[in-house]
């Protein structure tokens, strides 16, 4: 009985397909979501030594990264600034996002001058929310 009701279907209509659509589209939607919740840090463009500190915290949310090297310049987005330059891109950047996590790594080999007169330039602005970048201390 079967076999007549399967004579009547053309043999092209019974080759069996399988279609990429579903599969390109749940790639896409993951493509989508990473780069939604991803987050996009601007390094320094140097490597500092950070100081070790029992109390260091992760925050990697909002970031503006300034490092002070050990002979005492800035850096910021792998480039060497001036203070001022330094000090308006900051003030420019919080002035657009008052939640902006400002981060200051300074070296620790490094004179404690820059550091000071960094954080003296962005209290001035009105400034006066940032943080130390430091190494958290490894317990053994």
């Amino acid at each position: 009985m079967l076999e007549k009701a399967f004579d009547s279907i053309a043999p092209a209509t019974i080759k069996a397909e399988m279609t990429m659509t579903p599969l390109i589209d749940m790639v896409f939607l993951l493509l989508i979501f990473f780069v939604v919740t991803t987050t996009f840090t601007k390094e320094t463009g140097i490597k500092v030594a950070k100081a070790r500190a029992a109390t260091s915290q992760i925050i990697n949310r909002n970031l503006l990264i300034i490092a002070v090297d050990d002979k005492g310049h800035y850096w910021y987005d792998k480039s060497r600034r001036p203070l001022d330059e330094i000090v308006a891109t900051v003030a420019a950047a919080y002035g657009e996002n008052n939640e902006l996590n400002i981060v200051i790594v300074p070296d620790k080999n490094g004179r404690v001058e820059p550091l000071i007169a960094l954080m003296d330039r962005l209290r001035n602005r009105g400034i006066s929310s940032f943080s130390l970048g430091t190494q958290a201390v490894v317990e053994k």
